[in-house]
């Protein structure tokens, strides 16, 4: 979806700044966004995130049986609490006019709705809202299928993608919101009229440079969280996760076989392992014959040059040309040795590879 953050939306004539901000904002949809509910309208902030919490607290009754040394822990729920804090800050006089507009949108979504009946209010609506923190706080959670073990992890790794939609964000209510403005320590700009001859400062107005907004977020989940039992043909009764991209999207590629056994993962672990060793030895006899080849040619020309300079010219002529015979092919097979050494390197590197993606999932 298209955002519209520009500092210089208010006034072009008078500022040619360029905010890289904005281009985040912009292109990337780094932004925060709530969404009323009620009438589907959002409010979008840059996502200068100064703290992001995210508690999940699984809530027990402890039940004490006699003789038994341990409580009785009875499940009761488990509440999410999420703590929101940023920084809106403005480069431009007309950016903190909007940062305005845009704080008391957010601070417009706490209050109800109401109906008026026969000229009295009565309370209809609890004001709701959705959160969307990118990706870390979305229900843009569409399921994955890992079933295919031998796609690349690239291709996997590729699906996982959200957007800057603000219906994706999780619902629930908003039980804080505390908005400082910054007028100690960042100060404010005085809103200036150009209209006339010479610009002048409005009186009573101006503009904080930086606004902070802490939130505290209760979500309501709209889908049930957990585990759930189904009855499978082969395997029986099984529980199932009924929400396996839970909370942030991401469910990892499934590098076993369905059913498999500890025993035979761990099998498969070995033959990852002794492949990995295989390599690595094709390798080292690679290096190898390099350095014996490399070897005999040094020696056999090391001792023509002792006939030489020993004044046995003509010992070292025929020496050197047996030699030159002998090692006329040396190139060839230095090349060929180092072309298999490449390729041995290459396949220690992605066995390695594999063995540290299987320990991974």
């Amino acid at each position: 979806m298209a955002l519209e953050f520009d500092i210089r939306k208010y006034n072009p004539e008078k500022n040619n700044l360029v905010d890289g901000s904005d281009a985040l904002a912009n292109q990337r949809d780094q932004v925060i966004s709530f969404q009323n509910i009620r009438n589907e309208e959002s409010v979008f902030f840059k996502a200068f995130i100064t703290s992001f919490s995210d508690t999940y607290s699984p809530n027990f009754n402890g039940v004490e049986v006699f003789g038994r040394t341990d409580a009785i822990q009875q499940y009761k729920g488990t509440s999410r609490t999420i703590s929101l804090s940023f920084k809106v800050p403005a480069a431009s006089e007309g950016e903190a006019f909007e940062n305005l507009g845009r704080a008391g949108k957010l601070i417009q979504m706490l209050y109800p709705s109401y109906d008026n009946i026969n000229n009295a209010l009565t309370l209809s609506e609890a004001p709701l809202v959705r959160l969307k923190v990118m990706n870390l706080l979305s229900n843009e959670h569409e399921s994955i299928d890992d079933s295919k073990s031998d796609e690349p992890y690239s291709e996997f790794y590729s699906k996982y993608k959200t957007t800057a939609e603000p219906s994706k964000g999780i619902l629930g209510a908003i039980t804080s919101c505390t908005v400082n403005h910054g007028l100690e320590s960042e100060g404010a700009f005085s809103k200036i009229d150009s209209k006339g001859e010479q610009p002048i400062a409005v009186p009573n107005t101006i503009l904080p440079k930086l606004i902070e907004i802490n939130v505290s977020f209760t979500p309501i989940h709209e889908k049930t969280i957990g585990f759930i039992s189904i009855l499978d043909e082969e395997l029986g009764e099984i529980r199932s996760n009924n929400t396996p991209t839970f909370p942030y999207g991401v469910m990892l590629r499934n590098n076993k076989a369905k059913g498999q056994t500890p025993s035979a993962v761990l099998s498969e672990k070995q033959k990852l392992k002794d492949s990995l060793e295989e390599k690595r030895q094709a390798a080292a006899t690679a290096q190898q014959n390099i350095d014996r080849q490399t070897a005999r040619y040094l020696r056999a020309f090391d001792k023509t040059n002792a006939l030489a300079n020993a004044g046995k010219t003509k010992r070292a002529e025929r020496a050197n040309q047996k030699n030159l015979r002998r090692y006329s092919k040396l190139d060839d097979n230095q090349k060929k040795s180092v072309k298999e050494l490449n390729q041995a390197n290459t396949a220690v590197e992605e066995a390695a590879t594999a063995l540290s993606e299987f320990d991974f999932l």
